[in-house]
């Protein structure tokens, strides 16, 4: 067949294809007087060409416009490992989602920290037995360079490097705070020029002055090696940089010998200790040092054979390393197995593609054959009365009543075989009842389609911060606009210009202005002229301003360099409330740090009262702490001196007595004074000499003295007298560098300005310092920076609307109209027949008599018999099908059979077909989501019972501080809580003893008394504060939630953030005091009570002699110069009669913090102990011993454990829900679910489904009887070759009288049968 004769083919079925040819029961009973058939055809030609394109038309553009439109659409996967978690997130990216089905982890379970410690730590050279063998009785006796005065006390110092063991933000935040401590000590130790019994920065001399002994104090004195510059100690660097290398010397020098060539050149036999070096304290010392010597074989030999003690740790050749942490290494173990729920982009899927083209299908068929047939009657009505203008006219004027009557006589099912009066009647009242279904059903479905409404994610892609401003002014309760970035560095997003305080700005606190105050020492002739410790005072003051700068800076980098957290971004109040209280927790952290140790310094120091020696540029000065104790030697004749101890006090000027004992009395204070020798006064009167240095205080210490006093001298408005004495009792210089302009020392007084400056004149030092030296930090934060840092990759946001868009309805009525259709011409006809025959037959029964009742029984069975009868054979015979559906060359016979099977093939085909496309589509899962506005708590609790964890609620306010809801209340164990703290229970103990404390024997318990009480009170109250601070600490820190944590989840993640505070609060507090006592061991401080080390002196008949300090021992043979801890028990020792009795529980030692950390409380739960300690103070009141109820630690347990656990008995903690939900707030709750099944959609489906199949059904089945028939005559042909007649049997079950129902397609609306469309 060539091309030509195809077309011609194809032009003549196109021209001659009618699908509005009337069907074989069907009947035309219009009145339009048409009767010519050749325009009734051609009409119905261009019906079928109107309606083609109609439907082409309408089913490609509601099919492709809604397959390319793209929704949202949640999919879930479960059993989610890590590799398919990266593999959806390398998909997908920021739309992945998966809430962790546990919200709170311990980090162990996906982290560990393993800490490499440099190899030294886990050598020889830390071992207790390499420790103890540079141990060397009568190191004092070495000269200070020697290096078997300080190897001891150095090697025994490496306890203080080690931070705690976190990861790399904490040991950052450690290594940090422990050199800050570190320098504080430094400060703290330099400028009091702490007594070290090794004379490394004071060697104690006993000189002869007119046959009478005096002691002095002579300052070390070091070489600066960079200039060659002596420098004595209590004035040099703090940075320690007057440091001279070690060595060793055989025979060690004599100790007067090399005392008198402290500064000369090393002796020509001595030894370099490679990398140990020597300076006023042995932590500075330490500090300088490196590990040379222990990488050195002949260095450690050289060891060996200096300290012989070491020869029985001989295997240390084999080590060569020693004392800091290297790295530490935070490695990621695990990834947290919870993922769920993921939003996915997505095509519609071919299931519903296919489900939606079959419902358009059907509907589409309808509605246009409906549209095509009324248009083109239309259109041939207006041609044929636009030829004739009289008919048009009349046609006009009866349009009105023709369209009445069409209505009335409106009939849709013909029937050509029964048009008797009755029968039109009743398909004219099946017509009225179907339309009214119809309508009904129509109207019902898609009003319910119309009012269904869902939450639809709206994504905003790439949003700009002005779109995001926009969105959250009008979506803040569904916005999510999830960070690319989730870390976003603080120094991106914010700034700080701290402004310190006018005095460290100026010229009070260099180096010029303290040299020249040092100076001035040479003009002062009285031991309490405030000249002679006012360097050390702005030394002080000085270190405070550079270690406040430090600590800030250092703070500030460390707060800078971390990261805030954003998984999405948050709108700018938020932003700023959050990251507001982040620098307000570390400033707070910082403050408390820096009193934490200023406070442990200052209690340390006042409970052990060191000595600490006054210097002078000139000659050495008369050490007031020290009196002298002549002892008659009767081996010779040269006598022996003992030194005893004087405890400091505060001294009244005019008499010069001691009135206040700092020992006793932390609080002692006076004026501070200068004491003018001009000529001009009157030499008798000394009161007129002395004057007041406004605002400035003499204290215990310089560093109490600096914190008791006030600025207000330096200032020019407050009290310009004072200003200008202070200068001009100054050592008058010619350094130009005080009065140069353009000098930082320049010397110019204060000048307050409130507008600037938060403290007042007379405000005092402590205050300024508590806060830092600080006026104000400056923060600057940047919200723009933080939203370009987060870089948001799109916006969503959640809108409840109509399910249904127009577009939606359209099609919606278009895919069901189909089903509805075929279901109503199929029940309609049948629900009225059952009506007229229920009517029937019950009138026919109220007219039987009672005489045939009794006969029902077999009648009823007759009838079911009849029945099932019937519908066997109704089935068998069933023919949907007409003539025409197979063709005008098949006889009636043949056509009637293929009927039959292409009807059983066409219901096989319809339910199966129905069956599976309905199973496929309404069990696919979909999002529903349930919305709850504005839910109060109870009503929360309502549908968190209903809904449990599905339920989401997200926070209109994401962060809140912690003291919303939750409260901490500390239980303090009861020696805390008790007077035996207090200051009246130590006054009134105290006020029975002698002052100087001294004169009691060693192991007398009143020698420690009021220090041990006064310790025991600095613990409970450095306790308290420190509890208070980490309560604080955690209840201003925030809880940022997105969404509201259920009940449980609130209750889980505080108790662990709780108990995560409560074991983190005395880390720091322990390595504090820790840390000091380990300095304080290293470095071999001198206390004044006489308990650890003495000066004990043997003349030998020179003019002066030097004095080593001597160790005290204690039980078991333990020496303080070995170890700070040796002890003894503590007793009360009566004289006359000798008495002794045990203090229980206390004990007495080198130290009077040692001593107290290793006794218990025994005593103060024994009424007995607390009569002996009152009755040998002459305490009059009676004392109630604690109670022994309600505590977990036992009465024998030591102070030291009491201390690491803050003294605290157990955290009291209440979390209040509601409190939390109203701080949450959410505006807005919702539950979804993933449904597989509704009613509504089912309904949708199946008469979308229905309507299509049935159509495309009973358009293909016909033509598969037809092809099916023709291959099997033709293969049978082929078998026999003899053409078969073929003869049609009709089956006796078939009567003539059956009436198939068929659908009209010309005149009525729904139809039900028909060719393919």
């Amino acid at each position: 067949m060539n091309l030509k004769i195809l077309y011609e083919w194809l032009y003549k079925k196109a021209y001659n294809y009618n699908l509005f040819i009337l069907e074989e029961n069907d009947y035309e009973d219009n009145d339009d007087n048409i009767q010519d058939a050749a325009i009734i055809l051609e009409q119905q030609k261009y019906k079928t060409w109107l309606y083609v394109v109609l439907l082409t038309v309408c089913l490609y553009v509601l099919f492709y416009g809604t397959l390319i439109k793209t929704e949202s659409k949640t999919v879930v996967i479960s059993n989610i490992t890590p590799d398919i978690f990266d593999q959806l997130y390398a998909e997908h990216g920021q739309a992945l989602t998966c809430p962790c089905s546990t919200i709170t982890i311990p980090y162990i379970n996906f982290v560990s920290n393993n800490v490499t410690m440099h190899p030294v730590c886990s050598s020889v050279f830390v071992t207790k037995e390499w420790i103890e063998g540079l141990y060397v009785a009568n190191a004092s006796y070495y000269e200070s360079w020697d290096f078997r005065k300080t190897a001891y006390s150095q090697v025994s110092l490496h306890e203080v490097s080690t931070p705690d063991n976190t990861i790399e933000s904490q040991k950052n935040n450690g290594l940090s705070r422990m050199t800050l401590f570190f320098n504080y000590w430094k400060t703290t130790i330099a400028r009091s020029n702490t007594f070290s019994a090794l004379a490394l920065n004071t060697l104690m001399a006993i000189a002869y002055t007119d046959y009478v002994p005096t002691v002095f104090g002579f300052p070390g004195t070091y070489i600066r090696p960079s200039y060659f510059v002596v420098v004595p100690c209590g004035i040099s660097s703090v940075d320690g940089n007057a440091v001279n290398p070690t060595y060793l010397i055989t025979p060690p020098r004599d100790l007067k010998e090399s005392a008198m060539q402290w500064v000369a050149q090393l002796p020509s036999n001595a030894i370099i200790v490679k990398g140990f070096f020597a300076t006023c304290t042995v932590l500075n010392a330490l500090l300088a040092s490196t590990l040379d010597c222990l990488y050195d074989l002949e260095c450690i030999q050289l060891l060996f054979n200096y300290f012989p003690n070491l020869n029985q740790v001989r295997t240390v050749l084999r080590y060569a390393l020693y004392v800091f942490i290297l790295s530490f290494r935070a490695t990621s173990i695990g990834i947290i197995p919870f993922y769920h729920p993921s939003m996915v982009m997505t095509l519609t899927a071919l299931a519903y593609a296919i489900t939606l083209f079959i419902s358009l299908y059907g509907g589409l068929i309808i509605i246009l054959r409906l549209v095509a047939s009324y248009l083109i009657t239309i259109w041939f009505k207006r041609k044929r009365y636009s030829n004739n203008a009289n008919e048009s006219s009349r046609h006009q004027n009866t349009n009105i009543r023709k369209s009445i009557c069409s209505i009335t006589h409106l009939n849709l099912f013909k029937n050509i075989n029964d048009r008797s009066e009755n029968s039109i009647k009743q398909q004219k009242l099946t017509t009225r009842i179907y339309l009214v279904l119809l309508l009904g059903s129509i109207s019902a479905l898609c009003l319910s389609s119309s009012l269904r409404t869902e939450v639809v994610t709206i994504i905003i892609p790439n949003p700009l911060l002005t779109t995001y401003n926009s969105l959250e002014m009008k979506y803040s309760t569904t916005l999510r606009c999830p960070c690319a970035n989730k870390t976003i560095s603080y120094g991106r997003i914010t700034s700080f210009s701290p402004i310190f305080h006018q005095i460290c700005l100026s010229g009070f606190i260099q180096d010029t202005w303290i040299k020249e105050m040092i100076e001035s020492t040479y003009k002062a002739s009285k031991s309490y002229d405030w000249r002679l410790k006012a360097y050390k005072e702005f030394q002080i003051l000085s270190d405070f301003c550079h270690l406040a700068n430090k600590t800030i800076n250092a703070a500030i980098d460390r707060f800078l360099s971390q990261f805030f957290v954003a998984s999405s971004v948050m709108n700018k109040i938020n932003f700023e409330k959050q990251l507001d209280a982040n620098i307000n927790q570390v400033y707070q952290s910082i403050v408390y740090n820096f009193n934490l140790m200023k406070d442990i310094i200052q209690l340390i120091q006042q409970v052990n009262q060191f000595h600490d020696q006054m210097f002078s540029t000139g000659t050495a000065i008369y050490d007031s702490a020290l009196a002298i104790n002549v002892v008659e030697n009767k081996t010779d004749d040269f006598p022996i001196i003992e030194l005893e101890f004087v405890l400091h006090g505060i001294q009244d000027i005019n008499s010069g007595l001691t009135t206040c004992v700092c020992a006793t009395n932390p609080k002692c204070q006076g004026f501070a004074v200068v004491f003018n020798d001009d000529d001009s006064y009157d030499l008798n009167d000394t009161s007129d000499r002395n004057h007041n240095i406004s605002g400035w205080i003499d204290g215990c210490l310089a560093s109490n003295s600096l914190l008791l006093s006030t600025l207000q001298c330096l200032y020019a408005d407050s009290d310009s007298d004072c200003f200008a004495f202070l200068l001009s009792n100054l050592w008058k210089t010619t350094n130009s560098a005080l009065n140069s302009p353009l000098s930082p020392a320049r010397i110019q007084p204060l000048v307050y300005d409130p507008t600037v400056s938060r403290y007042l004149p007379n405000t005092t030092i402590s205050t300024i310092v508590e806060e830092l030296m600080l006026e104000q930090w400056n923060t600057v934060s940047s919200y723009q920076r933080f939203y370009e840092s987060c870089a948001p990759t799109y916006c969503s946001y959640s809108e409840s609307i109509r399910k249904q868009t127009p577009l939606g309805l359209i099609i919606t009525f278009v895919s069901m109209i189909g089903g509805i259709v075929v279901s109503l011409r199929i029940l309609t006809p049948q629900l009225v027949k059952f009506f007229f025959g229920f009517r029937k037959n019950f009138n026919r029964k109220s007219n039987q008599t009672e005489g045939v009742q009794h006969n029902d029984g077999t009648n009823l069975k007759t009838k079911i018999q009849n029945i099932i009868k019937l519908l066997r054979t109704a089935l068998v015979d069933l023919n949907i099908f007409i003539l025409r559906d197979f063709g005008s060359n098949v006889d009636r016979v043949t056509a009637k059979r293929y009927g039959q099977w292409a009807t059983r093939l066409y219901i096989i085909l319809f339910l199966t077909s129905i069956t599976i496309l309905i199973s496929y589509t309404i069990t696919q899962p979909y999002t529903l989501t349930k919305k709850f506005d504005q839910p109060s708590f109870n009503y929360y609790n309502q549908l968190r019972e209903i809904y449990g964890v599905e339920l989401k609620c997200p926070c209109s306010r994401i962060a809140s501080s912690y003291n919303q809801f939750v409260s901490i209340q500390p239980v303090f164990h009861s020696i805390c809580l008790s007077k035996f703290i207090s200051n009246e229970w130590r006054v009134g103990l105290i006020n029975g003893l002698v002052p100087n404390l001294t004169v009691y024997e060693q192991s007398d318990y009143r020698r420690f008394l009021s220090a041990h009480l006064q310790y025991l009170q600095g613990l409970c109250q450095l306790s308290i504060q420190t509890v208070n601070n980490s309560i604080n600490e955690f209840l201003t820190s925030l809880l940022v939630t997105v969404e509201l944590l259920d009940e449980n989840s609130f209750h889980n993640r505080l108790d662990t953030l709780i108990k995560r505070s409560e074991s983190s609060a005395p880390v720091l507090f322990s390595q504090f005091i820790s840390l000091s006592r380990s300095i304080i061991d290293g470095n071999v401080f001198v206390t004044t009570y006489g308990t650890n080390f003495e000066y004990v002196i043997m003349m030998d008949g020179t003019n002066t002699n030097f004095a080593p300090a001597e160790p005290i021992v204690y039980n078991n043979n333990c020496s303080c110069g070995f170890s700070p801890t040796c002890t003894t028990q503590a007793t009360s020792i009566e004289p006359n009669p000798l008495s002794i009795s045990s203090v229980k529980g206390m004990k007495m030692g080198c130290t009077p913090c040692e001593s107290l950390l290793a006794s218990t409380l025994e005593c103060f739960y024994d009424q007995s102990c607390l009569d002996l300690i009152q009755q040998y103070t002459n305490y009059e009141n009676s004392s109630t011993p604690l109670s022994t109820i309600s505590s977990r630690f036992s009465q024998n347990i030591t102070i030291d454990v009491l201390k690491e656990n803050l003294f605290i008995e157990e955290w009291s903690t209440h979390m209040n829900y509601s409190s939390y939900y109203g701080q949450c707030l959410p505006l807005l709750c919702s539950y979804t679910s993933i449904e597989k099944y509704n009613t509504l959609n089912t309904i949708t489906v199946i008469l979308g489904l229905q309507g299509g199949l049935t159509i495309v059904l009973k358009w293909i089945c016909p033509k598969l009887v037809r092809i099916g028939s023709k291959i099997y005559y033709r293969r049978k042909n082929r078998v026999t070759s003899v053409h078969p007649i073929v003869s049609i049997e009709i089956p006796c079950s078939v009567t003539t009288n059956t009436i198939i129902q068929h659908t009209t397609w010309n005149n009525a609306i729904l139809p039900m049968n028909g060719t393919f469309q």
